[in-house]
């Protein structure tokens, strides 16, 4: 049985301005089929006029005996007022079969990177989006009632992601029950579809995430949030 934690995990991000969101560090459950996967550990964080997003998802139990899955995401830039803005993203999916990599850097209207051993460099258009800080400006756009519409930069390719409202849904957590904004993105003609809930109360942080691929459900829950 293939364990994968990367479909779960790999949810999105902005090169552009937008709110900041404030720092937090919050940890989540991956789970299949009622069976715990692994975890994933997300932070935000600020120094002066730079900022990091980082992400880890590893692989435990008899997940990580089969697979020894891990996926580590990070996004940097700077941060001007309220305004953040990515200049360098890296991403590495690991496990026993395969250790993949992506890195690029934003400069100017322009995309330099490289992934898998493959370079590449295109011109992207203005409010592209990184496939790690994606989460933080879907939640500050979920909050100002704006579009979810975005472009974002995955793989050395130039993607879109529409995501659909689809009202408000209760979510009982490991820090209790939450009145949630429910969204829902598809691709590959409906073949991959990601659903996640947002919790107002947490700041529009994401509480859980069902990942459906070819009828294979694959589940992230939150399990702790604490602002920094």
């Amino acid at each position: 049985m293939k364990y994968k934690l990367l479909s779960a995990t790999l949810l999105l991000s902005s090169m552009a301005a937008y709110a900041a969101p404030p720092a937090f560090n919050a940890s989540y459950t991956v789970s299949k089929s009622g069976v715990t996967l692994g975890n994933m550990n997300a932070a935000l964080s600020y120094n002066g006029n730079s900022y990091s997003y980082q992400k880890l998802s590893k692989a435990n139990g008899l997940a990580a005996m089969l697979s020894g899955d891990t996926l580590t995401e990070r996004s940097s830039g700077i941060k001007q007022g309220e305004t953040l803005t990515s200049q360098h993203y890296f991403q590495q999916h690991k496990n026993k079969r395969k250790n993949r990599t992506e890195n690029f850097s934003i400069n100017a209207g322009r995309v330099s990177g490289n992934f898998d051993g493959r370079a590449y460099q295109f011109s992207v258009p203005a409010n592209t989006l990184d496939p790690a800080l994606m989460e933080l400006r879907l939640m500050n756009d979920l909050a100002a009632g704006k579009p979810l519409s975005y472009k974002v930069v995955d793989k050395g390719e130039l993607r879109s992601y529409q995501f659909r409202k689809l009202g408000k849904e209760a979510v009982n957590t490991a820090l209790g029950n939450y009145t949630c904004e429910k969204v829902q993105v598809s691709r590959n003609n409906g073949e991959r579809q990601t659903t996640l809930w947002l919790a107002p109360e947490l700041n529009y942080t994401i509480v859980k995430v069902v990942h459906n691929e070819e009828g294979s459900l694959i589940q992230m829950q939150l399990n702790s949030y604490k602002p920094r």
